[in-house]
């Protein structure tokens, strides 16, 4: 390959100290790596497609990546304007910098006329409600909505949809709304609002159908969509990176080494639900493949597109719908306990969960109660008896059910295999409870402080009055 062809006497804009100098020779010019001061790469001035100037930061783009120089580091106050100056000289003298220029210009006006931004804070209202949710109305908004490979194969779909708006707790809420905030808002800057609910939708199916084809028993986050953001950006830089104004653009390979990091991390952190990030971004991408044409947001959406994000609206409020039904309760609990007791495979927390749940609802019906019985007794047996978690919701069952003494007796049970002092006092006062020294509607707060079980077929669970624990499934 022949090396580039340089001036005799290149235009030289000095940096400071250490940051190395950007010198324009007659077909291109040398500048500094982004992040990597010391090594240098050569761009032809063909290859220019944006010139952004701000107050801190001078941005140029190119078809093979973003270059960003911040002001401070010239060594000219300047230096930054004669620079843009100097280069738009040099496209103007290019054989083709008419078309160049003109290209440069509608780039411009893009970046001038961004796209509305409604769709990513829709998304993060809904997050931010349904947290709220959780805290006000406890773990039924858990049960109702999270994602269960095994549910939601076998009569409960809506949980593809639902899990992706439920929170672990306030930190992980945080680093996704995060996400949505600054990967959702610049795609939708780019592409739209409806383009980006289309990509939030599929990005949630492909996030979900990835955690069903892993067989995840609980998952619950809005990363896969995070993650289907960010497949979107990557395919909007690699495929269309002369339409993108300088500004919207993240480094490449910055960005490229930071999803290859998060892909690695659930090799580290094993709660992190590796194949729905995998799903979402994938779904994102070819979503954004789909829908962006070259003018970006400017572009007219096409009817198919129209239908699709009709859809996508659609499915959410379906969705959504059959979790609230669930959590009203009702009915509705004896379907969802009744498909329970139909699984062979059911997870045995989901199962006590149900069970506690409809125990204490508020008003569950007689054949709700007996179906959460046979929950009950199933977890237990399952375990062996020896989990007082289990035995505390199968006391709680009995108890709502109309059958004091043999609540008492199950609660003597977990009281006999209680691990520390916290839950003797536990367990004590549910019996007390029981035996009607206690108002029936006075339940006891759950212990303070870790819980280890002594038996190894269950999974141990620090409030033992529920069976919900702290991080209830896999955050994605």
């Amino acid at each position: 390959m022949d090396a580039p062809a340089l001036s005799v006497e290149p235009l030289v804009f000095a940096l400071r100290p250490g940051r190395g100098v950007i010198a324009l020779h007659a077909t291109g010019f040398r500048h500094p790596r982004s992040g990597r001061p010391r090594a240098e790469r050569f761009t032809a001035y063909a290859d220019l497609t944006h010139l952004a100037l701000g107050r801190r930061t001078l941005r140029i783009g190119t078809r093979s990546g973003l270059f960003l120089v911040a002001r401070k580091f010239f060594a000219s106050p300047d230096a930054p304007e004669a620079l843009v100056r100097a280069l738009i000289e040099r496209v103007v003298n290019e054989p083709a910098g008419a078309l160049q220029l003109a290209r440069m210009a509608e780039v411009e006006e893009t970046a001038r006329q961004p796209g509305a931004q409604r769709a990513t804070r829709v998304l993060v209202f809904a997050c931010l409600a349904a947290f709220g949710l959780q805290s006000w109305l406890g773990p039924g908004v858990h049960h109702a909505a999270f994602f269960s490979a095994v549910l939601a194969t076998r009569g409960e779909p809506w949980r593809l949809v639902t899990a992706n708006l439920l929170h672990a707790g306030p930190m992980h809420l945080a680093f996704n709304v995060l996400g949505l905030l600054v990967l959702g808002g610049l795609l939708e800057r780019t592409i739209g609002g409806m383009r980006t609910a289309l990509v939030a939708g599929l990005a949630a199916l492909g996030a979900s159908f990835a955690g069903l084809l892993v067989g995840y028993d609980a998952m619950v986050g809005a990363s896969g969509i995070v993650a289907g953001f960010a497949g979107a950006l990557l395919w909007l830089e690699l495929r269309l990176p002369e339409r993108l104004p300088a500004q919207w653009r993240i480094p490449r390979w910055p960005f490229i080494a930071a999803l290859l990091a998060d892909a690695a991390l659930p090799l580290l952190v094993p709660e992190i639900a590796g194949a729905a990030h995998l799903g979402g971004f994938a779904a994102g991408a070819l979503a954004a493949a789909l829908v962006t044409g070259p003018n970006l947001h400017r572009d007219p959406l096409r009817p198919a597109a129209t239908v699709a994000v009709a859809l996508v609206f659609a499915l959410a409020a379906a969705s959504i719908g059959s979790a609230a039904r669930l959590l009203l309760g009702g009915v509705a609990w004896e379907t969802h306990a009744k498909r329970l007791l139909a699984l062979d495979d059911a997870p045995i927390l989901i199962l006590n969960d149900a069970a506690w749940l409809i125990a204490t609802g508020r008003t569950p019906t007689p054949k709700a109660l007996a179906e959460a019985q046979e929950l009950a007794q199933r977890a237990v047996a399952e375990t062996g008896r020896q989990d007082p978690n289990l035995l505390d919701t199968l006391a709680e069952v009995q108890f709502q059910s109309g059958d004091a003494a043999g609540a008492v007796e199950t609660i003597e049970e977990a009281l006999a295999l209680a691990p520390n002092e916290s839950y003797v006092t536990y367990f004590t006062e549910q019996r007390r409870r029981f035996s009607g020294e206690r108002d029936r509607e006075d339940r006891p707060a759950p212990p303070v402080g870790p819980f280890f079980d002594a038996a190894p077929e269950a999974e141990p669970d620090p409030t033992p009055h529920q069976g919900f624990r702290e991080d209830p499934g896999i955050p994605i």
